[in-house]
């Protein structure tokens, strides 16, 4: 009985989609920023590559399956865009921070900014970019 009130909430059914949207495109993120890496790319532009293609597939599915929200897709792609440069800028800089200054491994450094960078998306796509999509979830 407990599921099935969970899933009725909609509130909760939007953060579960956003969590597994956004997922999606922290997987593609990290799984390019990995490939690159064993390539021999300078850590910091397989972050921004990385980066790049996770936001735009968390964009699409985000706008798509969470939120349901089809006006204005310029402006909305606009927004996101600008929340994910916000949480491109921490990244980086937490990049350089644990690997420049603490040494640690690029992979194990780009993990640790994962959590901090999602979070700060989350709320600020929340409070800015889908905003009107909340309204009536």
């Amino acid at each position: 009985m407990l599921k099935m009130t969970m899933l009725n909430n909609p509130a909760l059914r939007q953060f579960v989609l956003y969590a597994l949207c956004g997922g999606s495109g922290v997987a593609l993120d990290f799984v390019l920023y990995t490939v690159l890496l064993h390539a021999d790319v300078w850590y910091q532009f397989a972050n921004l590559a990385g980066y790049a293609g996770g936001t735009l597939l968390s964009f699409v599915l985000n706008r798509a399956f969470t939120f349901k929200v089809f006006d204005r897709p310029l402006l909305r792609l606009a927004v996101f865009c600008g929340v994910a440069f916000t949480g491109y800028l921490v990244s980086t800089v937490m990049l350089w921070w644990m690997i420049e200054g603490l040494l640690l491994h690029p992979i194990l450094a780009k993990l640790l900014t994962l959590g901090v960078v999602l979070v700060l998306q989350f709320s600020l796509n929340r409070l800015i970019t889908f905003k009107s999509a909340q309204a009536s979830p």
